[in-house]
């Protein structure tokens, strides 16, 4: 039974590669005679498996990876006898359905390499900008990673960690969109910098406009006692201001110094009044040696100065210069500062 089952299913397949190839030929959408075979709901079930794989090659139409497979497949296809009449020769039918099998089995395989997200990454001391097909450049600081995944409707990256700024070529068709922890950045075309700093997300709009997703959730109880999962509002920012975000919390925007937050990307960071526990936890991002405060009293003391990135011997000496505080070298290769007594 089981095998007379397969040379069924092999059958309706050999039918719905046939189909797929006829209607793409014709430039049709459907006919009388193939809505009368898929009134046959075993049939409608090997049409998906056809359609999906050569519905996604069709919208991946424009990349080279896909361009390769549809045109050898096409070819393929076109030898065996592609252009026919419908049931009029079974060898030819049989042969233009293998070859849309193929091709449909090649769209599987164009589908699990085309879907999945370029990724990029630098190391310790290493910065990068990275020119995206569409003319957008990412600049990925020290230590950070993105993935960039582009389809013909949107364009998606994930900050996995660290920071990048990115400068996006306009095409109002197609979004533009960074995760960064819950923080999801939408744009069309403009510039912005993303820091995930510890359990905080910033999002600096340098140019042009976003919208920002929190993409959490958080409960809220009814007078009823009902539960209710809710969504923050977006948050939409104009040029020159900050968006902090932190769990649990909503976010806050407040304005940016642009040349401070983007100072990175020339070698630089820039600190104005910041307290000592976040500017040691960036200056940590560019060494080996990491900074480490010895006390909740310390971190909170403030801090202002421009540093160059990596360089952390001198990043202590002018804090232990301005500040109440002694440098500690440990056996771990860490500096603690501690403050004097």
């Amino acid at each position: 039974m089981k095998e007379a089952e397969a040379r069924a299913k092999a059958q309706r397949l050999m039918e719905a590669a046939a189909w797929r190839l006829h209607l793409t030929e014709t430039g049709a959408e459907t006919t009388p005679a193939f809505q009368e075979w898929l009134a046959d709901e075993a049939n409608v079930a090997v049409w998906r498996e056809i359609d999906a794989p050569w519905s996604f090659l069709e919208n991946q139409k424009a990349e080279p990876a896909s361009v390769k497979v549809r045109l050898a497949a096409l070819q393929n296809a076109r030898r065996a006898g592609a252009r026919y009449t419908m049931w009029k020769s079974r060898w030819r039918l049989g042969a233009a359905a293998a070859a849309c099998l193929m091709l449909v089995a090649a769209g599987w395989g164009a589908y699990l390499w085309l879907d999945r997200p370029d990724d990029y990454a630098t190391a310790l001391h290493e910065r990068r900008i990275i020119s995206l097909p569409d003319g957008s450049r990412v600049s990925l600081d020290s230590n950070s990673e993105v993935t960039v995944r582009y389809t013909r409707a949107a364009r998606e990256l994930h900050l996995l960690h660290g920071q990048a700024r990115f400068d996006v070529a306009h095409d109002v068709l197609r979004p533009f969109s960074v995760l960064a922890g819950d923080q999801k950045v939408i744009a069309t075309g403009t510039a912005f910098n993303v820091d995930i700093a510890g359990s905080r997300v910033l999002v600096t709009l340098i140019e042009g406009h976003v919208v920002v997703l929190d993409q959490s959730t958080s409960a809220v109880s009814r007078p009823t006692g009902a539960v209710v999962k809710i969504r923050p509002v977006s948050v939409e920012l104009k040029a020159g201001q900050q968006l902090a975000a932190i769990p649990a919390a909503p976010p806050e925007v407040e304005p940016a110094n642009i040349q401070r937050v983007t100072a990175w990307t020339n070698g630089q960071l820039m600190f104005d009044d910041e307290q000592l526990a976040d500017v040691v936890a960036r200056v940590n991002r560019y060494t080996n040696t990491p900074v480490e405060v010895d006390d909740p009293k310390a971190a909170k003391m403030r801090i202002s100065g421009v540093f160059n990135a990596g360089d952390v011997n001198s990043f202590v000496d002018i804090v232990t210069q301005f500040l109440p505080l002694k440098a500690v070298p440990t056996d771990s290769g860490k500096i603690v500062l501690k403050e004097k007594n």
